[in-house]
């Protein structure tokens, strides 16, 4: 009489998990309220729990984590081909059923059940990281936008509020050029890590966007921002640890932005417009003068790179109108990301532009710019 085999409990636990990520992604995308319930009840326990355990490290755990699953990921790969090679050859050699001895190293019967084994590990561990990616991000993608809920939705602007924008925030980093440190090139330094005062300023902005109210983990440097600056990343958000990660490599103006960006998408702000939004806001709405520049530069930027293509004429004049130890700051960040342009940075936006339009952003890496409308409006409505 033949008898059912059961499951191995790793294994049962490996399609349980992958079960429950399957179901709060369709929850999240099906059932109304379901994404933004989800964020409103369990963002403020993922960020106070899992981002409070991994911000007591000094150093990025994702980071960490990151390389030992590539590591533990390559080696599983070699044990499995090994333990399959193996086997194979035990086949070959005529050693068909347990206990038989054939002359091979190892009975077929232990080499499958190694090979069995390392499946299942591999299994489970992959099961894990899909539920914290499901957890951490993936339904945040399916809840009402920050943009939505405090009507910042992008509006039609002209080339006047344009260009009144560039002229504000022109003004702004002129102020604010001559208060910042410099190196003995007269490239802008950061005295000290800005990340307490990018919190506070988040904090600040709770009062006003309650979406932005709770705990924010440290954000932290990436020991291996060399990798970073090769995709052409500023920073990376860690889905399984809840971190938000910066490049320490990159000019100094882009770090405080870059923390409020990536802080942004700890509150379940996975839009990348609206995360340069709270990035820019978090700096520019600061007395700092770091935080303040960072945001005048890179909000500039942003705007001013739009009317180049309005109004290229314009765009000369007030860019001539720029301190020049700020011009010194731009063309220093130019020459840097130049300097890692290539393959490398050219798949890496390619793979985030394919995850955007995944996830529902129709834009996907173009998204990033659309920020202009938002500040524009910000700026007109704030005036």
């Amino acid at each position: 009489m033949k008898t059912t085999r059961k499951l191995h409990p790793v294994t049962c636990l490996t399609i349980f998990l992958a079960a429950v990520s399957l179901l709060l992604h369709i929850l999240a995308r099906r059932l109304p309220g379901f994404a933004d319930a989800y964020r409103v009840s369990m963002n403020p326990v993922m960020t106070g729990t899992e981002g409070r355990l991994a911000g007591i490290l000094p150093f990025s755990l994702g980071e960490t984590l990151i390389a030992l699953l590539l590591l533990a990921l390559f080696l599983a790969a070699v044990k499995l081909i090994r333990a399959g090679l193996g086997f194979l050859k035990n086949r070959k050699n005529g050693q068909s059923r347990p206990g038989e001895n054939t002359g091979s190293a190892e009975p077929v019967f232990k080499d499958r059940e190694k090979y069995i084994r390392r499946l299942r590990r591999t299994g489970l561990l992959l099961s894990v990281i899909l539920l914290l990616f499901v957890l951490n991000e993936d339904i945040y993608f399916s809840a009402t936008s920050f943009a939505e809920t405090y009507s910042l939705e992008s509006r039609e602007y002209s080339d006047e509020d344009l260009i009144s924008t560039c002229l504000y925030l022109k003004d702004e980093i002129n102020a604010c050029a001559d208060r910042v440190s410099r190196d003995d090139r007269g490239i802008m330094v950061l005295p000290e890590d800005p990340a307490d005062k990018v919190r506070d300023s988040l904090r600040q902005l709770g009062e006003e966007y309650p979406w932005l109210r709770g705990y924010y983990p440290r954000p932290k440097p990436v020991i291996c921002s060399f990798v970073l600056s090769y995709a052409g990343f500023t920073g990376i958000y860690s889905v399984i640890t809840c971190e938000a990660n910066y490049n320490r490599d990159m000019p100094a103006y882009n770090i405080p932005f870059t923390i409020g960006h990536e802080l942004a998408h700890l509150k379940g702000v996975m839009s990348e417009k609206e995360a340069n939004f709270i990035g820019y806001i978090s700096c520019i709405r600061s007395e700092d003068p770091d935080l303040r520049y960072s945001g005048a530069v890179l909000g500039f930027i942003y705007c001013a790179n739009e009317l180049k293509h309005r109004d290229p004429e314009t765009w000369q004049a007030i860019h001539e109108m720029l301190d020049e130890d700020a011009m010194q700051d731009i063309i220093w960040n130019t020459a840097f990301w130049d300097s890692y342009e290539g393959s490398v940075s050219e798949t890496a936006d390619k793979l985030n532009d394919t995850y955007l339009k995944t996830e529902g952003l129709e834009a996907g890496v173009a998204s990033y710019d659309q920020v202009v409308d938002m500040i524009v409006t910000f700026t007109k409505e704030s005036e």
